[in-house]
């Protein structure tokens, strides 16, 4: 029964309700009234109290301005009576009360600071969600390499020129403006996700057409701007789109170039004011946009980038990487445990970590799980609830794994050669390979291109439906996150990939056609025809055939976007000697220099006539160093087409990739089999394949660490590390004729091949004696150069270098690893564990790498067993530096480094370096005399090519650098030596820029 009121009852109600307001509203407005005469009284009080010791307010006019000018360059006795005053005038503006709040704390007036920051939180939140006022200054020129100068430097660097932006008459000197002066300018943000727009004032047509180049749009500037934390203790997290890092106090901090905006990274702040400076580097402008947030909870589990797939009910690839962020102030987690909570349907499926680990403060860490099936289920998407066990408390997580036929294109993942989680695309072969093994074509997308549609690519329609896949072959896509241009990571994640492929198919019953890693078309589109051409010059053993679609030769001639000292501040500073180390580090990935190892490969190549993508001068140039080798190559441009197409004759006939022009020469290519015979007396190869006049090659290598030979021959070590290295081999009757140009020791290993089938070796005009004897005693012979003679000689290099131990730098992140850092000076400990966690996220971001970030003092030699080091620090900060730099002709000294006779006394000198660890490992050391030297050491660490980013370390770093004093400035025109060790770790100055 409802409840009835009568009028005077309702009356006598709402009568209530009115006081109980009206009293409220009393009290509230006592309240804030009692409020703003505490506010009041205390800025009375402390101005009194300043001017009582002695500290007046000398600014004529008092406005945010004014006291920003003075709270830059003055000391907080100074600047807090003018704060004050401003204060009194802008009771409500929380941040002017961080401020002040900031100034009593940098003078230890903590009870007055308590009062500040208190006001602060309850005006403005415990944080700046945005940063509203931004300062730029720019644009300048900058070039292509990682670490280019800052004309910024010659006033101090950032850091000191910041703190007088309110002042007129600031000028700086820039070739991008008329006149030759820039001056700072103020950008203001209005909404927390605001995107600041920065457009500097340039003619760039003009630029373009006077300098012919498109490389002239790239700039550099820097951006400044404050925010305040009103309270200690708290999980300050930092996202900032657009650009690879930020600096927060001075400490770089990652950011997202990839605009993903799932990741936020952790910082440790105490309370107070806290500046950003964003060092952008732009193309014609430069887009940003920073968030700040308290994180309520000490971690997050965040989206997986991509899942493997269920193939017909079974596991195909059984590795999952589960990023976890860290956002506590303090504390380390450690991720104990991983458990299913729940599952849609099927029997349950077994998860576990593949390892336990600790995740730094501030640090994004991918956490790899592995899953089993106990038996196979409906092809049925899958849905899991899994629970991660931390030591900060547990998180459920959700997981989607969808189910694909075997007959359709599906993802599989696997354990990569740094110990990431990386994942590829396959189909299963249209037809069976007559009881053997299938071939596999190896196709790479091109940039931005996901690898599931990359392998889906390969279809053409046949009555009015699509087919997938090759005939005869197994399809398979890799892929790899970032600017990797499939070279070092990416060649390295394509190849894993080709062998988990064989491996898997292997290893499953249920799989009636296995993968043959030894038998591969490496194909490719635009960066992934690039990236063809590198793996087939690179294992041409393997190449049944090469398919080049599109592609590029050398990405420092491609484009615009890796122009080698054209713009660059540096180019006005350095040495001649230093570009030459800095070229020869990455010349491996050079593929014309590398063609001579494709003369007895199949070749495809192909271009759109109107491509202005990938202009055809690319391959044109190719197919003429093809034919001048005797090559056998297929080059086509068809008339029209640009850089793709889908349909090259007919409606979906295949198109740029799959087209019947294409699938004819696959076809071929797979029956032909390279020559390769199945008979011991090898009657069966055709004539077409090999004819008398080229039974010879010329096998060319840069660095032995990449590749793997060819004709069975490889080059172990070189006379003089990365520098052209050659076999010449010709096959004379049963008698095979070698000669060698600046090899020290290589290996034989026969295979099927036409040009393996020899009885005596000779090399150099010696002869091998009972090489076939050796072979039947090891598949593999190695011989080794002693003064002019060469004689066979054992694996073992015993301390020397070779494969897995020559460098570059980039070579420390190709197979696991784990950044060590210093904890014995409890000062550097602070920003040593800042710096790798940068470090460590900046692997994650570029490239999925996991970095697991370990203290010095616990770390255990069985847990770093197989694996590279990066350890920061010097002797005297980390425990574990001495032991590698020993090995190397590095003497440390209290504030000094000498690298054999040079010495390096600067304080701002640094040193990275590669070191012996072992046998087969490399560590890298990162260390310097002072803070400012192992700033500078870690920027080298810095990626570039926005809008992408390469990874860590990776591109024009040799064995070692030395940073000097104007580093900073100057770029690689500061580098004070650079060089490759020699093959027993010693210093050579024929490989080395030093000048001492």
């Amino acid at each position: 029964m409802a409840y009835q009121y009568t009028k005077p009852v309702i009356k006598r109600i709402l009568l209530l309700f009115v006081i109980i307001f009206i009293s409220l509203d009393i009290t509230s407005c006592k309240l804030s009234k009692k409020k703003e005469n505490n506010v009041q009284s205390f800025l009375e009080d402390e101005l009194k109290e300043a001017e009582t010791k002695g500290s007046k307010c000398a600014l004529k006019k008092i406005n945010v301005k004014s006291v920003n000018q003075i709270r830059w360059t003055k000391t907080a006795k100074e600047v807090i009576p003018c704060a004050i005053k401003l204060l009194a005038e802008n009771k409500n503006d929380g941040f002017i009360w961080s401020v002040l709040g900031t100034l009593y704390d940098n003078a230890d007036q903590s009870t007055d600071a308590n009062f500040c920051f208190k006001q602060a939180a309850r005006l403005t939140g415990k944080i700046t969600p945005f940063i509203k006022q931004w300062n730029y200054l720019g644009p300048f020129v900058i070039g292509k390499t990682e670490f280019d100068g800052d004309p910024v430097e010659a006033y101090g660097g950032i850091y000191n020129v910041s703190k007088y932006r309110e002042h007129k008459n600031q000028k700086f000197y820039s070739e991008f403006s008329p006149g030759g002066e820039i001056t700072w300018q103020v950008y203001n943000q209005r909404q927390p996700k605001d995107v600041m727009k920065i457009a500097p004032t340039v003619n760039w047509n003009e630029l373009i057409n006077t300098l012919s180049s498109m490389g002239i749009t790239e700039w550099q500037g820097w951006v400044v701007g404050e925010f305040s934390l009103n309270d200690d203790r708290q999980n300050v997290a930092l996202q900032c789109l657009g650009h690879h890092t930020i600096y927060v106090d001075g400490i770089p901090v990652t950011g997202d170039v990839y605009h993903r905006n799932q990741f936020f990274f952790g910082l440790q702040l105490n309370r107070g004011l806290h500046t950003i400076y964003v060092r952008l580097r732009g193309k014609v402008g430069a887009n940003l946009m920073c968030s700040l947030q308290v994180k309520q909870v000490p971690f997050e589990v965040l989206n997986p980038h991509y899942l493997p797939d269920i193939v017909d009910g079974h596991v195909f690839g059984k590795h999952i990487a589960i990023p976890v962020a860290n956002y506590h102030f303090s504390k380390w987690i450690k991720i104990s445990k991983i458990k299913l909570v729940d599952q849609s349907h099927g029997n349950d499926i077994t998860f576990e970590l593949l390892n336990q680990v600790n995740i730094a403060p501030g640090q994004i860490l991918p956490v790899n799980i592995v899953f089993e099936l106990s038996e196979i289920l409906p092809c049925e998407n899958i849905q899991l609830k899994l629970k991660l066990m931390t030591s900060e408390g547990n998180k459920d997580f959700l997981v989607n794994l969808r189910c694909r036929k075997l007959k359709e294109s599906f993802l599989f993942t696997f354990l990569d050669h740094d110990g990431s989680v990386q994942h590829a695309a396959a189909i299963y072969p249209l037809s069976d390979c007559m009881g053997e093994s299938c071939p596999v074509v190896l196709t790479l997308h091109g940039t931005t291109v996901p690898p599931q549609n990359q392998a889906d690519s390969y279809k053409y329609m046949v009555d009015k439906e699509f087919v997938y896949g090759v005939n005869g072959a197994w399809l398979l896509a890799p892929t790899r996150h970032g600017a990797h241009n499939w070279e070092g990571p990416g060649v390295l994640t394509a190849m894993t990939a080709l062998d988990t492929l064989a491996k898997l198919t292997d290893e499953y019953s249920w799989l009636t056609i296995k993968a043959d890693q030894e038998r591969v078309i490496f194909a490719g589109h635009s960066m992934g025809g690039h990236g063809a051409l590198n793996l087939a010059t690179h294992y041409p053993d393997r190449a049944l055939a090469l398919i080049s679609l599109a592609g590029w030769i050398k990405k420092e001639e491609y484009g615009d976007s890796n122009l080698f000292f054209r713009h660059d501040i540096a180019a006005s500073h350095v040495d001649p000697g230093v570009k030459f180390i800095m070229e020869s580090s990455i010349t491996e990935n050079d593929v014309d220099r590398h063609v001579s190892n494709l003369k007895h490969v199949p070749v495809l190549i192909r271009t759109g006539a109107a491509d202005k993508t990938v202009p055809p001068f690319y391959l044109r140039r190719m197919y003429r160093l093809l034919r001048e080798i005797g090559a056998m190559v297929n080059y086509t441009e068809p008339e029209g087409k640009e850089h793709w197409w889908w349909d090259t004759k007919d409606t979906n006939d295949g198109g740029v990739v799959n087209d019947k022009y294409i699938r004819d020469f696959t076809t071929k290519a797979l029956e032909q089999k390279l020559g390769y015979c199945r008979d011991d007396n090898c009657k069966q190869v055709s004539d077409n394949k090999y004819s008398k006049q080229d039974y010879s090659f010329t096998y060319t290598c840069v660095n032995p660490a990449f590749g793997e030979g060819l004709q069975g021959f490889q080059i172990i070590q070189q006379v003089t590390p990365f520098r052209l290295s050659q076999i010449k081999g010709a096959l004379k009757d049963d008698t095979m004729v070698v000669d060698t140009t600046n090899v020290l020791r290589f290996s034989y290993r026969k295979n099927n091949s036409k040009l393996s089938q020899f009885k005596s070796l000779q090399v150099d005009g010696s002869s091998v004696k009972n090489l076939e004897d050796k072979l039947k005693i090891s598949s593999t012979v190695y011989f080794c150069k002693n003064t002019d003679a060469w004689e066979v000689c054992t694996e073992d290099l015993e301390d020397s270098r070779g494969p897995s131990s020559y460098g570059p730098a980039r070579r420390v992140a190709e197979k696991k690893f784990y950044i060590v850092i210093g904890t014995q000076d409890p000062k550097a400990a602070v920003y040593i564990q800042k710096f790798a966690v940068y470090i460590a996220n900046l692997f994650f971001l570029t490239s999925d790498t996991p970095a697991v970030v370990i203290k010095d003092e616990e770390l255990e030699i069985d847990q770093i067993e197989n694996s590279n080091l990066i350890i920061i620090g010097s002797p005297k900060q980390n425990s574990r530096t001495e032991m590698y730099i020993n090995k190397i002709p590095v003497e440390v000294k209290d504030s000094s480094f000498s690298l054999s006779n040079c010495k390096f006394s600067d304080p701002r000198s640094g040193l990275l370096t590669l070191a012996p660890k072992g046998k087969d490992n490399l560590a890298l050391v990162l260390m310097s005399n002072s803070y400012e030297g192992l700033y500078d050491v870690i920027s080298l660490a810095t990626p570039t090519i926005p809008p992408m980013t390469r990874s860590p370390f990776s591109n024009l770093l040799p064995d070692y650098v030395v940073t000097g004093p104007e580093y900073g400035l100057k770029g690689p025109g500061g580098f004070l030596c650079t060089g490759f060790w020699g093959n027993s770790w010693e210093y050579r100055m024929d490989i080395s820029s030093c000048v001492c």
